[in-house]
């Protein structure tokens, strides 16, 4: 005689739990550059670089401007 029953729900949940049910990550954090357009890949990269050290720069600027402030 064959099976009837193929799909139960049964202890899902309690699995589910065990570990909490987490949001999702953000998009970037698995977003893949595998595949993209290699000059815009690389172009992003100097980009990306050149924003963090104006942020550096910008960042020691504030930080002098404050410790001047403060004598």
């Amino acid at each position: 005689m064959a099976k009837s029953k193929n799909h139960t729900n049964h202890n899902q949940s309690r699995k589910n739990h065990r570990n909490g049910i987490k949001p999702p990550l953000p998009l970037y954090m698995y977003n893949s550059k595998r595949g993209g357009w290699l000059p815009a890949l690389v172009n992003t990269r100097r980009v990306r670089k050149n924003n963090q050290k104006a942020a550096l720069k910008a960042r020691r600027e504030r930080l002098a401007a404050h410790q001047a402030a403060q004598k």
